[in-house]
């Protein structure tokens, strides 16, 4: 692969400055990344934090905001892209052949957030992952010169297994911002509405739910496990740690008794430590 070009090396460090400050479970450019991908992953993580921190942060007009972010994306594949991020972007895709839709479909899931707040059932959960957390995993694989659909619907299991375990993670955060990523049906199944779900208690009813979620998250979890024989160590490990870490998230629910809203399950240090471990050792 050839190096980065003098003219974006300031454009790439930018991302990977980016990438290094931002804490997720796991670190975004681990050592089980090759050394040659490690400014694409930045760039690409560069994109998508920006296009969250849109839809989430941003003080002003958000939907005009993102309208930008897609004009800048538009730039990446037509002219010239006017700042860093999207001029490191630029080189990413042209060397690695990237496809616009999981990129857009970014923006998509970002626009949705500014006028929808609740999901009537699992399918709708599940489409709005299709567009919020599945493109990352599609353009991780297309780094490693994966397009193919098989491994790209294997992706997609584990890409919404953790954003379903980080959302199960978040609920009391995501209910003091007005967000509710529960199903109705399925709080409704359990006993519960999403109004009792809205005052932030928990009650058996909500529990039961959340169980409930956390055992389909785990069986998107197995599913998606099926891709990691198929690609090779560097990439094998990369997919093994993330799907470690939210797996290790849905075991915090479960010791705490599936009740995220009094408290929000933390994967520690030294659990990170082993995961890492646990990864390298691995076959």
């Amino acid at each position: 692969m050839s190096t980065i070009p003098v003219a974006l090396q300031a454009d790439f460090a930018a991302c990977q400055a980016l990438a290094s400050t931002h804490y997720e479970n796991f670190s975004v450019l681990s050592m089980f990344i090759p050394r040659a991908l490690r400014p694409h992953f930045a760039a690409i993580y560069a994109y998508c934090r920006g296009v969250d921190d849109i839809g989430d942060e941003f003080e002003g007009d958000r939907l005009k905001a993102l309208d930008e972010w897609a004009h800048q994306l538009t730039l990446c594949y037509t002219g010239t892209p006017e700042t860093p991020e999207f001029r490191a972007l630029q080189h990413t895709i042209r060397q690695f052949d990237l496809p616009r839709q999981p990129f857009d479909d970014l923006i998509e899931a970002n626009r949705r957030d500014q006028h929808q707040s609740t999901y009537d059932t699992w399918e709708d959960l599940l489409d709005y992952c299709r567009y919020s957390a599945n493109p990352v995993g599609r353009m991780v694989l297309g780094l490693f010169g994966y397009q193919d659909e098989y491994r790209q619907t294997l992706s997609d299991c584990t890409c919404t297994a953790l954003q379903i375990a980080n959302h199960l993670q978040d609920i009391s955060r995501d209910v003091v911002r007005g967000r509710y990523y529960v199903p109705i049906e399925d709080l409704e199944r359990f006993g519960s509405s999403l109004a009792e779900y809205r005052t932030g208690v928990i009650t058996e009813a909500i529990r039961a739910c959340i169980r409930h979620e956390v055992e389909r998250t785990w069986e998107l979890f197995r599913r998606g496990a099926d891709l990691e024989p198929t690609v090779p160590k560097r990439l094998r490990m990369q997919l093994r740690l993330y799907r470690y870490g939210g797996e290790a998230v849905l075991r915090a629910l479960e010791q705490q008794n599936y009740d995220s809203l009094s408290h929000r399950p933390v994967v520690s240090t030294g659990k990170k430590v082993r995961i890492a471990c646990k990864t390298l050792f691995k076959p």
